[in-house]
Order: structure tokens, then C-alpha cells, then sequence
């Protein structure tokens, strides 16, 4: 454990020298507060992770990421020698605040992040590990002959980890690594935001230590709870006595879409969050009555960027967020730019950012992404766990409803009345582009259907879940007067939220209880990926085109993490179901009749022969093997004369 650790953090540092270096540059330009600053490393982040992927085209993936951490490191002395200029200095008490942040949320998540392989996250592990040595467009690992257009980029963070620690850590560290690194950066935006806006004139910031100071820095910290466990109210479908003990998926995470807790273990959705609250940030600076308009190439900067890394994470929020952004400069538009002209500017680049960067760099919108057909139906809930409800079952579509929508209408509502109570620009603004937001992306998730797949929907949501928390916390926070408005702001975000540690607390329980094995976790079979060392449990990784070869189920996870590897399956959809012992049926049926590149060439399996699938037990027998890096996987050839005995196996 000590061993990841310290490769972890060399990772990490060396990750984030391209955002110090760009923060520092412009800060040795203009001197600008703690919230413009904010809003530079968010900039960084996103131009960071796009020149990587563009300079991918040239040069393969784990190439351009060392490239541009020598560039960063060359740039440095530059950056350091040129006359400064005054600086802040940070208070004590922020610095001592914000490394409390980072370790309460890590010691938060500890249990998921670094305990379990969770959710969809082995179905990434493959794809961040074929991109780590690619070109773009990057190979599909799930479809042989194809190349893979989707929203990658988180999964590139992944592998973009991988390649700093030298190939010493597992994807399934990195994952975890960068979902609790974006989701500190988030937390960290919005403490910041509400410290510079509002929680200053209640001691915040004070150089004499007082009892007004000590206790303003609790509420700050307090402030992303309502993020990190934001939810639908769920807690009033369960009795109480099961409260923090069921797993009723329907009952405790919601019936059209999942809590923020849950939901940010999709790999997209950690790094998504960091960049939309670094949008709404940017609005809310520009909003602010004392906002200096020199600061306003920054929070351009901040917006446009951001929307481009959005376009190769979460398409539907990107969307919704530039129409939402376009209403909020035509009704509050100093929340945009001091400029209205310029302000149209950036409301257009923010929207092209969408079919430029997709298109541009083989993302979801580009031809041959995964939304093949996106049509217009009747009006119904989603169908996570229960079946759709149509809007024509009045009773049950407005029970779910209540519930589902509860932290939306219950933060809209109380933004209204701070709006009007308070008649302050940040607040309308806060209202308007929140209000925005909300409406049209529950209008989508009740019309739009993706594919044919009515939970596809819960897509349309992520924006509204994250900034009605985000924003509603923000104003709890940082707007003054409207005492009893922002109290029932605050209570709505905490109801929303309790539902949100019931179900982790409920995850908790059940599935480390003595004894039991988490599904979650068993998905990586019988060893540990996040001690593993890709280096030595594997050897070197081939940079050759990947081959096409059946992986064992028990050591898919460790092998698919270390090594670029095509997996046969089916032309049709990208799933797990095509390595292990599901691999049965028409998908065997579907790749005999698979053109001769879509033949697996090779077999790889587990040494250990406790569970051993029958094919691996034929191929040790029949193939010749090697033995890979310390023992643990064998890898066998697999001749084109032998393949008829293989499918026969399978």
C-alpha cells in the first residue's frame, strides 16, 4: 500500500505541474483574488486534457502527456524569474481548511474508491488502458474492427495517471484517484466562491484569530455536503426502520435517476462535475456587484474551456448548460461578460464547443458514436429499476415525481424568493441560469429517448442534480439578507442530501458485512488491481496494434487494465458480457461468422486453477503458453488451425 502511494503521488504531482505553471503565469500577469485564481486551475485542467488528446493525433497518448509535463517543466524557471508582482498571500487558516477538505472527502469515499472495482468502472478500465499508448481516433476495445468514438475523456485522465506513475499503478487506482481529485476540485470551487462572495463579513478571512473566524470556516467546509450527497428524496419511500439498512435500488437511489454519490463512480461524471460548477462559478463571479471587470477574460477563459472538456464528457449537460447560459445574457447579461457583444461571444462558443470538439476529436457526435437514434416521445418517467410510468398514470407519474424532483422544484422555488427578497444580480442571476437549467432538463429526460432506451434519459439530469446542489449551497452561504429563505434553502438541500448518505450508509453495511464478498468488487476477481504494479505483475505492455484475444472472467480486470487487448464479441454492443464464461450463444455464433480481423488470435487466462473456465483448461492443454510478468496470467496463442476446437469449448 505504501509502494501505490508514493507512485500515486508522483502521478499526481507531476499531473498537476502543467495547471501550476498556467496559474502562476497568469497570476504573475495580473494579480487576481482567491475566486479568479479558482477559476484559472479550472481553465487549466480543461486546456490541459485537450492539448493531450489533439496533440494524440501526432504522437501516441502516454507521448503527449510526458511532452507537455516537459514543456511545463521548462516553462517553470521562465514563469519564476520574470519580475513578480505583489502577491496574496494565502491566509493560514484556507490553506489548513482546504487540506481538511481533501482529507475528509477521501476518508469519505475510502471504503468505495479504494475498496471496490464499482459500478461500470471495469468496463473502462479496458478503454483507459488502450488509450494510454494510441493514436487518435483510439481503437475500441470492445468492438475489433472499429475505432472508438465516445465521450473518453475522463478515461483518458485515467490512463493519462497511468503514464505519470511510469506504468506502476492499475487504471483502477487512477480511476479512483481522479474521482477524488475532481471531486475535491469542485468542493474546492464552491468553498472558495461562497468564502470571496459572502462569508467574509462573517470572520472568514480574519487575520486576528476570534471566535467569529473559528466558526466560519466550519461553515464553509460544510458547504459541498449538499454536493456530494445530493439525491432524490428518497428517504420518506423507505420505512424507517430500514432506513440505513435496505438496497432496494428504486426505493433508496430514485426511480428516473441515481444519487450524486453513486452516480459519480461513472467515470465521466467526477471530472463533468468539477467543470460544471466551474461554469456556474464563473457566472456567479461575473454576477457579483463588486466584480472587477478586468478579471473578465478569466472567467471567458474558465467558460469556454470548460464547455470544450464537456464535449468529450457529458454531451447533454454541455448542452443544457449553453442554453441556459444564452438566457442568463439575455436577462442578467454582466453575469456573462461586462461586454454584451463579447458576452454573445462567449454564449456561441460555449455551444460550438459541442459539435467542434466532438466531431473534431472522435467524441460522441462524431459518425459512428453510441447515439445512433434520439427521438421525441409521449411524456413518462424513466425506467431505472420499475418500469416506465406514462404521464397518463397521473397518480403514479406525480407520486414519482414529488420524490425524484424534490431537489429541484424545492431549490427553484427558494432561488425565486431570494431573487425577490434580496433583488441582487448574483441571486437573479443564480436563479435565472439554475431555473434554466432545471426545467429544460427535465423537460428532455420527459420527451428525449436515446437509442430506444428510455433510462438513457437520466442523462438529461446530471446537470440540474450537481448545480441545483451547487448553486443552492452557494447562496446558503454567501447571500446576505433573506435570512428565512436561505434557512429553507438549506433545509431542502439537507433533506435531498440525508437521502443520499442513507443509501451510502445502507451500501456500507450490506456489503461489508462478515463474510460476504462485494459484488462490486468480486468483478476484479480474487486479487487486488489497486495494489497491483503493471510492470511487474505483467512485464513491459506491447506498443504493436493490440491483438484480438479471449481474456478469462477472473483476470479480465487485471490484464485488460496492464495490456492493450481487443476483446472478440459481438458488432453490435460494447459489454462485458463478450470475455468469461458468459461468452455463450448467439455472440459465439455472431463471431464465428466475424471477418478474419475480428478472430481472436490468443487466450488468456488465470494460472490459478480454482474456477478455471473450461476454454482455459482446453488451452493450457492444447496452445502453446507463456507465462506473464510474476505468474499470475498465461497467455497462449492461438492458431488460426486450432480455432474450431475453441469455439467448441466455449
Amino acid at each position: 500500500m505504501a509502494t501505490t502511494a508514493a507512485w500515486a503521488s508522483l502521478a499526481l504531482g507531476l499531473y498537476l505541474l502543467p495547471h501550476a505553471v498556467f496559474v502562476l503565469a497568469l497570476q504573475r500577469w495580473r494579480p487576481a483574488d482567491p475566486w479568479a485564481r479558482s477559476l484559472d486551475v479550472a481553465s487549466a485542467v480543461a486546456l490541459d486534457a485537450l492539448l493531450v488528446v489533439a496533440l494524440s493525433w501526432l504522437v501516441p497518448f502516454d507521448r503527449a502527456v510526458l511532452g507537455v509535463r516537459v514543456l511545463a517543466a521548462l516553462a517553470l524557471p521562465l514563469v519564476l524569474v520574470r519580475a513578480p508582482r505583489p502577491q496574496p498571500r494565502p491566509h493560514p487558516a484556507a490553506v489548513v481548511g482546504l487540506v481538511a477538505l481533501a482529507a475528509g472527502l477521501v476518508a469519505l469515499h475510502l471504503p468505495l474508491s479504494w475498496r471496490l472495482v464499482i459500478w461500470d468502472r471495469d468496463w473502462h478500465i479496458a478503454i483507459a488502458s488502450m488509450i494510454r499508448t494510441s493514436r487518435l481516433p483510439y481503437e475500441n476495445v470492445f468492438l475489433p474492427s472499429a475505432q472508438l468514438r465516445y465521450h473518453y475523456l475522463s478515461d483518458a485522465q485515467a490512463a493519462m495517471l497511468q503514464v505519470l506513475s511510469f506504468n506502476r499503478l492499475h487504471p483502477a487506482t487512477t480511476f479512483s484517484l481522479a474521482h477524488d481529485l475532481f471531486l475535491f476540485g469542485a468542493s474546492a470551487l464552491l468553498v472558495v466562491a461562497a468564502s470571496c462572495a459572502g462569508l467574509a463579513p462573517y470572520g472568514l478571512g480574519d487575520r486576528r484569530l476570534s471566535l467569529r473566524s473559528v466558526l466560519a470556516w466550519p461553515v464553509a467546509l460544510a458547504l459541498p455536503l449538499p454536493l456530494v450527497f445530493a439525491s432524490p428524496f428518497t428517504l420518506r419511500n423507505v420505512p424507517a426502520a430500514e432506513r440505513f439498512t435496505t438496497l432496494d435500488s428504486a426505493r433508496l437511489c430514485g426511480h428516473s435517476f441515481l444519487g450524486f454519490t453513486t452516480l459519480a463512480y461513472r467515470p465521466h461524471v467526477a471530472m463533468a462535475t468539477y467543470l460544471l460548477v466551474a461554469v456556474a462559478s464563473a457566472v456567479l463571479l461575473r454576477a457579483r456587484a463588486d466584480a472587477d471587470d478586468r478579471d473578465a477574460p478569466r472567467s471567458s477563459l474558465a467558460m469556454i474551456t470548460s464547455a470544450g472538456a464537456l464535449a468529450l464528457l457529458d454531451e447533454a449537460s454541455l448542452a443544457l448548460v449553453a442554453g441556459a447560459l444564452g438566457l442568463t445574457w439575455l436577462l442578467v447579461p454582466r453575469a456573462v461578460h461586462p461586454s454584451r457583444w463579447r458576452g454573445a461571444l462567449v454564449v456561441a462558443a460555449v455551444a460550438a464547443a459541442l459539435p467542434l470538439v466532438s466531431r473534431g476529436l472522435a467524441g460522441s457526435l462524431s459518425p459512428g458514436g453510441p447515439a445512433s437514434v434520439v427521438e421525441i416521445v409521449p411524456a413518462r418517467h424513466l425506467a431505472l429499476f420499475e418500469g416506465v410510468v406514462p404521464f397518463t398514470d397521473r397518480a403514479r407519474f406525480w407520486e414519482v415525481a414529488k420524490h425524484d424532483w424534490f431537489p429541484f422544484y424545492a431549490t427553484v422555488l427558494c432561488l425565486a424568493a431570494a431573487a425577490a427578497w434580496t433583488r441582487r444580480r448574483d441571486v437573479v442571476a443564480a436563479f435565472v441560469f439554475v431555473t434554466a437549467l432545471t426545467v429544460a432538463g427535465v423537460l428532455a429526460s420527459l420527451k428525449v429517448e436515446v437509442n430506444h432506451d428510455a433510462s438513457e434519459g437520466h442523462r438529461f439530469l446530471t446537470a440540474a442534480l450537481v448545480l441545483t446542489a451547487a448553486v443552492g449551497a452557494f447562496i446558503v452561504g454567501a447571500a446576505r439578507g433573506a435570512f428565512v429563505v436561505r434557512a429553507g434553502l438549506a433545509a431542502a438541500l439537507s433533506l435531498s442530501a440525508l437521502s443520499g448518505w442513507a443509501w451510502c450508509q445502507s451500501f456500507l453495511r450490506e456489503r461489508f458485512q462478515p463474510g460476504m464478498v462485494p459484488r462490486e468488487r468480486a468483478w476484479a476477481g480474487a486479487a487486488d488491481p489497486f495494489l497491483m504494479n503493471c510492470d511487474v505483475n505483467l512485464g513491459s505492455p506491447r506498443r504493436s496494434r493490440p491483438p484480438v484475444e479471449y481474456v478469462e472472467a477472473s483476470i479480465a480486470v487485471r490484464y485488460t487494465g496492464c495490456e492493450r487487448v481487443r476483446l472478440p464479441g459481438r458488432p453490435s454492443s460494447w459489454s462485458l458480457t463478450v470475455v468469461g464464461p458468459t461468452f455463450r450463444g448467439e455472440a459465439r455464433t455472431q463471431l464465428m461468422a466475424a471477418p478474419e480481423a475480428d478472430q481472436p488470435t490468443g487466450v488468456v487466462c488465470g494460472s490459478d486453477p480454482a474456477g478455471r473456465e473450461p476454454v482455459c483448461a482446453w488451452a493450457l492443454r492444447a496452445l502453446r503458453c507463456e507465462v506473464l510478468g510474476d505468474g499470475v496470467m498465461v497467455r497462449c496463442a492461438l492458431p488460426r488451425e486450432k480455432r474450431a476446437a475453441f469455439y467448441r469449448e466455449l
